[in-house]
């Protein structure tokens, strides 16, 4: 299991595109990816589940990976 501290720096917070793009990149991975901010869990996997963190500007979200690809997990956050 690999967790990882990522930082909203997007001043309109985590909104639709970011979003889609970093599921795409999540997507990528063979295992499970979960997110989780102020108490709430979701499949980071899932546009839905994402949005519904309603993340903003400075908040961190918390990402694990549990899986094949959970190593890469790091590389795929902060890639650009």
């Amino acid at each position: 299991m690999v967790k990882v501290n990522y930082e909203i720096t997007e001043p309109e917070g985590l909104h639709a595109l970011p979003a889609t793009a970093l599921i795409e990149k999540l997507n990528t991975l063979n295992c499970d990816v979960w997110a989780s901010l102020n108490g709430q869990m979701i499949d980071a996997k899932s546009m839905f589940g994402l949005m519904s963190l309603g993340a903003k500007y400075n908040d961190v979200i918390e990402f694990t990976a549990c899986g094949d690809d959970e190593d890469k997990l790091e590389n795929i956050l902060f890639v650009r």
